[in-house]
């Protein structure tokens, strides 16, 4: 691991002394996070706070008008821009992808790509011996997607796919016969109040640019030259400040832009054929359309993260969401939900993870699901755990945390926290308790204790 960088010294002149300030801190030096921008919504009013360094190189810090690469997060802007357009009467969620796109895709709907239901794999940008190209254009993009062979009927299996949200895109500008910018600006982000909102071309001057950092092999901060892409004007990357993502979602609670029966589509489960939730094995474990769903101790949460290091976790019920941007890569273990999720148990001791004890007996179930977390960590879990339907979703789930495993140290102990049921199944919590990190995990166990569902969180 490399030693903590300078940058990591400069954080004492930026951070408040107060519960949540004491966590940001010792995570953002425990995950190496260069920066953080943190929003918090309750109703109409937001707080932000802003941690570390923008660039590094610079060093430029962190501030309101620091412009985080979003990633996809855009997914439940595209929903957003789609329900609108419907709301507009220009076209339905279940019209077909081929009634707005020259593609042949017999039975996908646009709900089907804002859900990833639609069977599609995840690829848009074609490549040349693994390699992408520098640049693309709307055209060669689209030429990539009618190539791909899907990998189930629609609606048949959860797989999330970047190509069915490109789709949906295209599809919307088709209907409301303008840019997609040019749609959402005036219909979604103005109404919002969002002013920073841009397209993060690698070739565009983008005032407060925010830098983007991931780890090479020997754990050394790099830049991440992921978003150094050009997916051409419809596709690149969005950008905006965590306080107009922040005033997204306080939007979204007055039902401004969208309606509130558009806000509630959004955030309800979607179903695949055989009836069952359409979902994931990961820091949630249903979807709706652009956003992941879950229960957080018996109270719906809607949450998501992006690739670049940003996600947030909104509480409808309290009208309480929380925004984490960060600029270390997700996958390297900055997990913005997960510090989301921490930040709102710091506000709300309803929501507090850390302040359940742990559960006296229950020895066989907690050696049960100790050994399945190991192999979940290995990347290798062992599928005769799981129920049918549910093992390919935990073998593609699996990843996500073996991928964090070497960062979160040594695992101390591993514990029930919680007894609960959820949809009707027994949904037993347990805390892994590492060297250099907590990691809760929910099970849920169909009659013959099958695991149905699997969701993590890396607190």
């Amino acid at each position: 691991m490399v030693p903590v960088p300078i940058f990591l010294l400069l954080l004492a002149a930026t951070l408040r002394a107060d519960a949540i300030d004491d966590y940001l801190r010792r995570e953002i030096e425990l995950r190496t996070i260069p920066g953080l921008a943190l929003a918090v919504v309750r109703g109409e009013a937001i707080e932000e706070r802003y941690y570390g360094l923008a660039n590094v190189e610079t060093p430029a810090p962190v501030g309101e008008g620091s412009v985080f690469a979003i990633a996809s997060l855009d997914k439940q802007l595209t929903a957003a821009g789609v329900l609108e357009a419907a709301e507009l009467g220009r076209l339905a969620l279940d019209d077909a992808v081929s009634k707005w796109v020259e593609i042949d895709l017999p039975g996908v709907t646009l709900r089907h790509l804002l859900s990833h239901t639609s069977g599609l794999p995840d690829e848009v940008a074609g490549s040349f011996e693994g390699r992408a190209f520098s640049d693309y254009t709307t055209a060669q993009l689209l030429a990539t997607v009618r190539a791909l062979a899907p990998l189930a009927p629609p609606g048949h299996r959860f797989h999330y796919s970047d190509a069915g949200l490109f789709l949906a895109q295209l599809a919307t500008e088709a209907a409301a016969g303008e840019p997609w910018w040019e749609f959402v600006r005036r219909e979604l982000f103005a109404p919002a109040g969002m002013t920073s909102v841009v397209s993060l071309s690698p070739s565009a001057l983008v005032p407060g640019r925010v830098a983007p950092y991931t780890f090479d092999r020997e754990g050394r901060l790099v830049r991440d030259r992921r978003l150094d892409v050009d997916f051409g004007p419809l596709y690149s990357d969005l950008g905006m400040t965590v306080g107009d993502f922040a005033r997204w979602l306080a939007a979204l609670d007055r039902s401004a832009p969208l309606a509130a029966a558009s806000v509630a589509e959004m955030a309800a489960p979607v179903r695949l054929a055989d009836g069952r939730a359409a979902g994931e094995a990961f820091q949630w474990s249903r979807y709706g359309l652009g956003v992941g769903l879950e229960d957080l101790l018996g109270e719906k949460m809607v949450l998501h993260s992006g690739h670049s290091g940003v996600g947030f976790a909104r509480f409808p019920a309290r009208r309480l969401a929380v925004v984490v941007f960060t600029n270390l890569e997700h996958p390297m273990g900055s997990d913005p939900v997960s510090l989301a999720i921490a930040v709102a148990g710091l506000l709300e001791p309803e929501l507090a993870l850390d302040r359940l004890p742990e559960t006296d007996g229950e020895t066989a179930l907690v050696e049960r699901f100790a050994a399945a977390y190991g192999e979940l960590l290995a990347g290798r879990p062992a599928l005769d755990r799981y129920a049918a339907a549910f093992r390919s979703t935990a073998w593609e789930g699996a990843g996500g945390l073996a991928g964090r495993a070497g960062r979160l140290g040594a695992l101390v102990r591993f514990a029930l926290v919680r007894s609960a049921t959820l949809d009707d199944e027994p949904a037993p919590l347990f805390r892994a308790t590492h060297e250099r990190a907590t990691v809760y995990l929910r099970f849920s166990l169909a009659a013959d204790g099958g695991v149905t569902r699997l969701v993590w969180w890396h607190l």
